[in-house]
């Protein structure tokens, strides 16, 4: 049985929330998944962020689904995530935070991205700094989604450039040769 090429290359995966992210930390995930390090406590603060947010959702008796699957299929690739709260006409990605602050073009491509995927026109980022909530609306783009499968579709063709401002924040620091 000959397997179709078109298969082979929607097995490549990418991560929903990789978008707009620096692509050399992309190649690296996708090389070296188990040098990622993620500390125990932003896991953990995210986690609380989420079940806060479920408690408002619940006494505002709003119906929800939550850590939904999702995945969008290109040609060459496939795009997938869990959105973290989804209702009726709403998709919710909920961020734990240090203090308020403008959503970055990542977490806007990234909730763009389970906007098309959910087919819902709009969407909130949640921001929670460990004692209130803030949200932050917006409608699904067009534009930021064309955007989304071009930075994809890059990632994809094997151009990888890194961002030097991500640098400090970056888990594989240690070993990127593209460090500044």
């Amino acid at each position: 049985m000959l397997i179709s090429p078109r298969l082979i290359l929607q097995a490549v995966r990418y991560i929903a929330s990789w978008v707009f992210r620096c692509p050399y930390w992309i190649y690296l995930k996708t090389k070296y998944p188990d040098f990622d390090t993620i500390l125990p406590e932003m896991l953990e603060r995210g986690k609380k962020a989420e079940n806060e947010f479920r408690k408002v959702l619940k006494a505002d008796k709003i119906w929800f689904r939550e850590q939904v699957s999702l995945k969008y299929v290109a040609d060459n690739y496939t795009i997938s995530g869990r959105a973290d709260f989804v209702t009726s006409d709403r998709v919710y990605e909920v961020k734990h935070v240090e203090k308020f602050r403008k959503p970055s073009k990542n977490w806007l491509g990234q909730l763009n991205l389970y906007l098309a995927m959910t087919g819902r026109d709009n969407g909130s980022i949640v921001e929670f700094n460990g004692d209130r909530f803030r949200e932050y609306r917006v409608r699904f783009s067009r534009k930021l989604f064309r955007d989304s499968l071009r930075f994809f579709d890059r990632i994809h063709s094997g151009r990888y450039s890194a961002y030097p401002w991500y640098c400090r924040y970056c888990s594989y620091s240690f070993i990127c040769s593209k460090r500044r």
